[in-house]
């Protein structure tokens, strides 16, 4: 393919790093920065795998993408940094120009800081450049280039960002906008060597642009995609290891994702960290994300997600087909998603085991303004979400799914809970039939159970669910809209350690209605368990 490794190319690149680039912070504070072997080996390929440009007659960087993966504090920024200032004064490009980004100004402006840093204690680049302290753009004087910020969060500027003309490094992509990238990832185009680089710890948001840039960059590695362009360097750990084994390997695992191990990362303080983390599902997660360069659902979850992906069994509606169930539906408001749950007992896998069935539902408009957020027509496609046609939910809809599914597999739904702000119609009809035109559809439910949506009605179910999902004893399908929503799912609490499931800030647009909708059911499973399973209403 015309592509070869220039050793010598190489060399000069992590050379010119460690003669020129001075840490600024810490106890080698002035010090020359020494690349340590994964930054040395990490820049050796980017910069020394060369390809032919038959079009230029020369040879020329093979990678126009590059992304580092690994926990925090492995020197991600110095060695960032240091590597924008090489682009800058060291390539040799005339007039080029590095963009810094970042998701927002603060963060572009702290990233862009230790670039500054270093020039300022680099005698022979504080020479050749100039700083413009109010906008901390860097300027080689020589070769006309420059190294200034870019961030995602000035909206008057994002189309500006479409005619950027260079190369681009993002701090931190687990949190980038994807607009914001994917305006600028084709910057540079033009140019005969373009870069575009990221380095970072892995996020809280597997829908997010950092996620997808993380699992392209994986494919590549493992031969499922054809880009020789694409330069993926990850240190983590195993994905979906179990909290158990994260103790019995420790060190182990913290090698794996810290490629600074005993070097600026210590094992004494990995260690300690990882005491006073575990016992905690929230604590757990932001270790898992920070110090083993994970990707969570989110750092403030409540679930043991790792324990729930374990729980996943393969099994459709005809394996459920004649049992007792207990049933809740969670209804959107009209341009949000709806989710029906039924939850079985299984006593032959044991008295505590329960296994679900989630249905969901989104209006199409909805799902095609949030698809480029998360792969929501790719769930329709695939027949985990039901799409009702236009801008609102329609509940005939759902009332017309709900009611095929108890009839057709002849399940014994022996409560229907629901939450009275939105459903009291609707159940109703569910319960006690309705007249659709000129034909009478027949009840599908017994008993209905309304189900406030407070703290003190979410307490006691909420708390059984995590038990038993951390017990292993709920058993699922592996649907992943509900597997997305328990990723992400919060609580809140109060001083009494009374507790709701919510979602994470509106503005995510992320939802929960799948786990709020099985907390509800676990009322009729509790009661169920001791008291034949028809609970009785109540107005909590």
């Amino acid at each position: 393919m015309g592509m070869r490794f220039d050793h010598e190319r190489a060399k000069f690149v992590v050379d010119w790093i460690e003669e020129y680039c001075r840490l600024y912070e810490g106890d080698k504070a002035g010090e020359p920065l020494v690349l340590l072997p994964a930054w040395r080996e990490a820049f050796m390929r980017l910069h020394g795998w060369v390809r032919f440009n038959d079009e230029k007659d020369c040879w020329v960087r093979r990678f126009t993408h590059f992304a580092f993966w690994a926990a925090k504090k492995n020197g991600k920024s110095p060695c960032a940094a240091a590597h924008n200032l090489y682009l800058l004064a060291g390539d040799g490009e005339m007039g080029q120009k590095v963009y810094q980004g970042a998701k927002n100004g603060e963060q572009a402006r702290i990233a862009q800081q230790h670039s500054v840093e270093m020039v300022l204690r680099s005698p022979e680049l504080m020479a050749e450049c100039k700083i413009n302290n109010s906008t901390l753009q860097i300027t080689h004087l020589s070769t006309s280039s420059k190294l200034v910020i870019l961030t995602g969060d000035d909206s008057r500027g994002q189309k500006a960002k479409e005619g950027l003309n260079g190369s681009v490094t993002f701090d931190e992509m687990h949190v980038v906008d994807r607009e914001m990238y994917e305006r600028v990832s084709r910057a540079g185009i033009s140019r005969l060597q373009p870069l575009i680089c990221s380095f970072s710890t892995a996020g809280d948001d597997p829908a997010s642009i950092g996620y997808e840039r993380y699992r392209y960059g994986q494919q590549v590695n493992a031969g499922d995609r054809d880009d020789p362009a694409f330069l993926h360097i990850e240190h983590s750990a195993p994905e979906k290891i179990p909290e158990h084994e994260i103790e019995t390997r420790l060190d182990e695992l913290g090698a794996m994702a810290n490629p600074t191990w005993g070097e600026i990362v210590m094992p004494s303080e990995f260690r300690a960290d990882w005491a006073r983390s575990k016992g905690s599902q929230r604590e757990v997660a932001r270790f898992l994300q920070y110090r083993l360069n994970l990707w969570v659902g989110s750092t403030k979850r409540w679930l043991d997600k790792a324990k729930w992906d374990e729980s996943a069994e393969s099994y459709t509606l005809d394996d459920l087909a004649g049992r007792d169930c207990f049933a809740a539906l969670d209804l959107s408001r009209t341009r949000d998603m709806t989710a029906f749950v039924l939850a079985f007992p299984w006593p032959e896998f044991g008295p505590e085991v329960v296994r679900l069935w989630p249905m969901f539902w989104l209006p199409e408009q909805t799902a095609k303004e949030r698809d480029h957020k998360f792969p929501l027509m790719s769930w329709a496609r695939a027949g985990h979400l039901i799409l009702t046609p236009g801008g609102v939910v329609d509940y005939a809809m759902v009332k017309h799914d709900i009611r095929h599914v108890i009839n057709r597999y002849n399940l014994n739904a022996l409560s229907l809970f629901f939450d009275p702000h939105y459903g009291e119609e609707i159940t109703q009809q569910l319960q006690e039939g309705e007249q659709l035109g000129t034909e009478r559809v027949e009840s599908v439910f017994a008993n209905r159970v309304l189900f406030k949506q407070s703290l003190m009605m979410f307490t006691g179910p909420a708390k059984e669910f995590e038990r038993r999902v951390s017990a292993g004893y709920v058993r699922h399908p592996g649907n992943p809209v509900m597997d997305w929503q328990v990723g992400h799912c919060e609580i809140l609490t109060d001083r009494n350690q009374n507790i709701r499931p919510v979602k994470p800030e509106t503005s995510t647009g992320k939802a929960v209605d799948g786990v709020v909708a099985t907390v509800m059911t676990f009322m009729g499973v509790m009661a169920g368990a001791g008291e034949g399973g028809q609970p009785s209403i109540s107005w909590m």
